[in-house]
């Protein structure tokens, strides 16, 4: 007969034999539980099966473990408690304060827990401030309907020789100026670093080509610094200007291969010059520098303000 429930189960459901086992036991389970369920409900006197003193025992302590599992204790608990019994007795008194000199005492007679007292004592022991009323949300679990309860009553003041304070009163305090204009050839770097987006080595950048070129003659020449973007070319042309600029030149019949290094003159060029000259004799003009295949006529243009014959 169980062979036969056995192969009827596997053919029914699909089961092979081991889950048709499974099955037949979890059949078999079942009509035990509905058996012995209805059998209670069914019974004339429930009275009679009323549990013995040691088994209502047990069960509370079930219970009791229940509840607790599903409200464990903190363990915190105990100390929270002993804060809010030495805290309310405490009166609240609110006056005006300042969290950077006040007392831990004053602090729990505004109303603060001891906790968050001693909690603001340890920030200031370490050097901290507060520069703002806001400062105070910053301390960590401030309760913020506490905060606007305090707000009319906090007062704020910062040390005269505390630098971040004067820092901050002074950016505050300073109006943007309009940079005055400059003349290319004289300004300094402390100038420069003065316009939007150039940095101090940008500012070295330019008053080192300065030197190199001998002076603007034009300020369409800034363009030529590298490292300059087309906003901070703008930004230089706006304020700078040149006024009678007074170049260094170079004799080209007198001076030798050294002395001809420009931002112009490629060292190739130069030497070509000088050996031109050692055969065909000195120049008279720019003009006979034209004879000079390798100095292209924008060369010879860019050239002209800084030599001298």
């Amino acid at each position: 007969m169980k062979k036969q429930w056995m192969q009827w189960i596997q053919y029914a459901f699909g089961y092979n034999r081991t889950e048709a086992k499974g099955f037949i036991l979890l059949l078999m389970l079942l009509f035990t539980y509905l058996s012995i369920y209805l059998y209670i409900w069914l019974s004339p006197s429930k009275s009679s099966l009323a549990f013995t003193q040691n088994q209502l025992n047990q069960n509370s302590e079930l219970v009791s473990l229940i509840e607790t599992a599903e409200n464990p204790p903190s363990r915190f608990k105990s100390f929270e408690k002993k804060e809010e019994e030495a805290h309310s007795s405490i009166p609240i008194r609110l006056h005006s304060f300042d969290p950077n000199i006040a007392s831990v005492e004053e602090l729990e007679e505004l109303g603060m827990p001891q906790w968050l007292a001693k909690r603001i004592d340890r920030f200031k022991s370490k050097g901290g401030k507060f520069y703002k009323k806001e400062d105070l949300l910053k301390v960590y679990d401030f309760p913020e309907t506490l905060y606007l309860k305090l707000i009319p009553y906090i007062t704020i003041s910062v040390p005269q020789n505390d630098k971040f304070a004067k820092r901050s009163f002074i950016l505050q305090e300073k109006t943007p100026k309009t940079p005055a204009k400059f003349d290319l050839n004289t300004v300094d770097t402390t100038r420069l670093i003065q316009l939007k987006g150039i940095g101090s080595k940008l500012a070295a950048r330019i008053v080192k080509y300065r030197d190199v070129l001998g002076n603007f003659v034009s300020t369409s020449q800034i363009r030529e610094v590298y490292g300059l973007d087309s906003l901070v070319v703008e930004e230089i042309l706006r304020y700078g200007y040149i006024n009678n600029p007074q170049v260094r030149k170079i004799n080209v019949n007198e001076s030798s291969f050294e002395q001809m290094k420009h931002p112009y003159l490629k060292p190739y060029i130069a030497k070509t010059i000088v050996n031109f000259r050692n055969q065909h004799g000195k120049f008279q003009s720019i003009q006979d520098l034209k004879a000079i295949k390798l100095l292209t006529p924008d060369i010879i243009q860019k050239l002209e303000p800084y030599l001298s014959f």
